[in-house]
């Protein structure tokens, strides 16, 4: 016979703090993004939403892809013609990349620009094979920041502090040219020659990168084996990775794993950059259930899955590790790993379209609550 139920007492906890002590630790800016807020060729307009969430950083990366990728930010469309002189301003496209900077700062946020080409997915790869004169790539590289903090060729005087050295190279130990078609000892003597002139023409920035796949990696052993082997010492102001994962944990144990290799190398003062990072895309997912096809991971993306690790994330990332910056893929709405808002509004005339925030973007504007206490 069933026995009859009894309501039973809620059991109840108590929560004590005393918000005048601090850990003598400041909250750090890891509510960062990719992208800015003005997509899809400046018709989607998320500069609301960027003001809301307060994103202090926005990574240019894969910029507009692929409605623009052809125009923006990649040195090959800032410099179309690698034989022509790189002295000469006449022979650089600044035009949409500055506003699309533009738009950016606007808001109060900070680029953070990467230095290199997009992800090739087309069969025939066309900018990610080696640059055939590294000495004069890196010379192109000086003349972009010029434009943008010294006002060069027609520029301004932004001060932008993060530039990056490419992006994802560590992706061709794999056999992917998705991202870089050459050796890996191409790749590292391209950082290292690209980064000692960045840093000896411009010692008060922030030079870095390489944005590798994993903090840890036999492409990436090798990079810092390479750089240790240098007889001068090879600039890394800050050192950034990525993380797409359904374990909020175990971005913590990535973030170990950073800081370990920047100390075995004698690297103790680099900041460790996370700037790209999302819910898992990776084959051990398909175990889950809920994560039984592709389609399945991006509507995961948006929902109340993509929110709660989004949130967790922020949470352990700023208690856990000493992750100095993170930047979320990603913030244009047009591109599926857009977990931050969906379309509301098309544009129509003059008038842009608009977004509309998911519970994802939640977790960001919460965190960025706290971040404007600035201690812990």
């Amino acid at each position: 016979m069933d026995q009859p139920y009894v309501e039973k007492a809620p059991r109840t906890a108590v929560l004590s703090m005393d918000a005048a002590l601090k850990t003598g630790k400041r909250i750090r800016p890891l509510h960062g993004v990719n992208s800015g807020p003005m997509t899809k060729v400046f018709t989607y307009d998320a500069r609301p939403q960027f003001v809301e969430a307060g994103f202090p950083f926005a990574r240019l990366h894969d910029v507009e892809y692929p409605y623009g990728s052809g125009q923006f930010v990649d040195i090959p469309n800032l410099f179309r013609n690698f034989d022509a002189d790189e002295n000469d301003e006449k022979n650089y496209d600044f035009d949409l990349t500055d506003l699309y900077i533009e738009k950016i700062i606007e808001t109060g946020c900070e680029p953070l620009f990467r230095l290199g080409v997009s992800i090739e997915h087309a069969p025939v790869r066309k900018h990610t094979y080696p640059p055939k004169d590294f000495e004069k790539w890196a010379r192109i590289c000086e003349h972009v920041i010029r434009h943008y903090n010294e006002g060069w060729a027609n520029g301004h005087h932004w001060n932008i502090r993060y530039w990056e050295i490419w992006n994802e190279a560590d992706g061709s130990r794999s056999g992917s040219i998705a991202c870089w078609a050459g050796t890996a000892e191409e790749f590292y003597r391209l950082y290292t020659v690209t980064a000692r002139h960045l840093k000896k023409r411009f010692p008060e920035l922030k030079i870095g990168g390489p944005s590798f796949t994993r903090p840890v990696n036999e492409f990436v052993i090798g990079f810092f084996e390479y750089l240790k082997a240098q007889e001068e010492p090879v600039p890394l102001d800050f050192y950034s990775w990525h993380l797409y994962h359904h374990d909020p944990t175990e971005f913590l144990k990535k973030a170990k794993e950073a800081s370990e290799i920047l100390k075995r190398y004698g690297y103790e003062r680099t900041e460790s950059v996370m700037d790209e990072w999302n819910l898992g895309h990776r084959p051990v997912l398909e175990k889950y259930a809920m994560f039984a096809n592709t389609g399945e991971r991006f509507r995961a993306i948006y929902d109340q899955r993509g929110s709660s690790l989004s949130a967790a994330v922020l949470a352990l990332l700023e208690t856990g590790s000493d992750v100095d910056i993170a930047c979320y893929f990603e913030a244009d709405v047009v591109k599926e790993w857009c977990g931050l808002y969906r379309v509301k509004d098309m544009s129509i005339g003059r008038v842009k379209a608009t977004v509309q925030p998911t519970n994802v973007f939640y977790a960001f504007k919460s965190f960025n609550e706290l971040y404007k206490l600035s201690n812990e």
